[in-house]
């Protein structure tokens, strides 16, 4: 028979469904925060670093290949 699940952080004995929801979803609710940090520090880092930049042509992948070109009419996209 089953007992249950013990929290991770406090050992209380989860024994019901709801139970387990109810501590997921406070987890979740702690740490919310964090994550909308992290996503205004993501968009901040990428407002002031320089996109990325594909390698010499000699020195590419068929993929950055296909990427370095146009979708539309498959003609070399310009390097800014």
């Amino acid at each position: 028979m089953n007992e249950g699940f013990p929290h991770p952080e406090t050992g209380e004995m989860l024994s019901s469904r709801e139970e387990l929801l109810s501590a997921m979803k406070e987890v979740d609710e702690r740490m919310s925060p964090l994550y909308t940090l992290k996503y205004a520090l993501r968009a901040a880092y990428l407002e002031v670093s320089k996109p990325a930049e594909s390698p010499a042509p000699r020195y590419r992948t068929p993929t950055q290949e296909k990427v370095a070109r146009c979708p539309r009419c498959g003609g070399r996209l310009e390097e800014k």
